[in-house]
């Protein structure tokens, strides 16, 4: 048995027995692959027994990465999930959550367990910081081909966290409430519409998208906000004048914003106004 210890690559990873000469690593597979890319056939090595409960074998794993590894959102989630399944929860809260920092009390701590059971290509992208924690939770809710072709389409338009965010968390509240599965919304012709083009950048066809997908969510806001920008091109043009709604259309009201650099400015402007009948 060749000894790589000489070489500062392995030393006596620890290996599981299982039947059928297959070996199972409990801890150091990295430095195993390791010693596979630079043609080293034999190792040194401890077996421990295929007899070994599961949660003794994910302990040691896990307390083996503890010492050396700083564990993102993703990673964080499966162990979370992997200890409430193999380990009372009051030992995991009091031996193990301190040292994730998770608080063992709040949502938290379940969402973090529902994220844990995700299919892998959405752990992924929220390891690599493509979605955010709560959009995770929020695919949590659906199938897993929903969840792939939303992540799909948004890493296609180069939607940034936040966007992504907002598209998950529209369509999945429009399925709730029309009672429709997500896919079938992504299957509409307005959607298709909306991110063709190959002459429209990305952007702009992000951009579509998500005013489409925010006028299904919120129709009658949507309709308020082109009713006023549309009678706004109807004002005479200040670049000093600012004309905003009342906050989400709860009225007809608007608050007319004035900033000039004089009192004889502002009477000038007002006295326009009031010439085109606008007083």
């Amino acid at each position: 048995m060749q000894s790589v210890d000489k070489v500062g690559i392995l030393n006596q990873p620890l290996v599981q027995e299982k039947t059928g000469n297959k070996m199972i690593p409990v801890l150091g597979r990295r430095r195993l692959q390791a010693a596979c890319q630079l043609g080293i056939s034999q190792v040194e090595v401890k077996i421990v027994s295929d007899q070994m409960p599961e949660d003794e074998g994910f302990l040691l794993a896990l307390w083996d990465n503890l010492g050396h590894r700083r564990f993102d959102i993703a990673s964080t989630s499966v162990v979370v999930r992997r200890l409430l399944e193999l380990i009372p929860r009051e030992v995991v809260a009091d031996e193990f959550l301190p040292l994730l920092g998770v608080p063992a009390k709040g949502p938290r701590l379940e969402r973090l367990r529902v994220i844990g059971g995700l299919e892998e290509p959405v752990l992924r992208a929220l390891a690599i910081g493509r979605i955010q924690e709560k959009t995770a939770f929020i695919l949590s809710g659906l199938s897993p081909e929903e969840q792939g072709a939303l992540l799909e389409l948004t890493d296609a338009l180069g939607m940034n966290t936040n966007k992504t965010a907002e598209v998950v968390s529209y369509l999945c509240d429009l399925s709730v409430f029309h009672g429709r599965p997500v896919l079938e919304f992504l299957q509409e012709e307005e959607v298709r519409t909306a991110i063709q083009g190959d002459n429209v950048p990305l952007p702009q066809r992000a951009a579509r998208l998500r005013e489409l997908i925010r006028s299904w969510k919120f129709p009658e806001l949507v309709k308020n906000e082109q009713e006023f920008r549309e009678w706004c091109q109807t004002l005479p043009t200040f670049e000093q004048i600012v004309v905003r709604p009342s906050p989400g259309f709860e009225n007809l009201e608007c608050t007319v914003e004035i900033r000039t650099k004089s009192r004889k400015e502002a009477e000038s402007i007002l006295k326009r106004l009031s010439d085109d009948g606008l007083e």
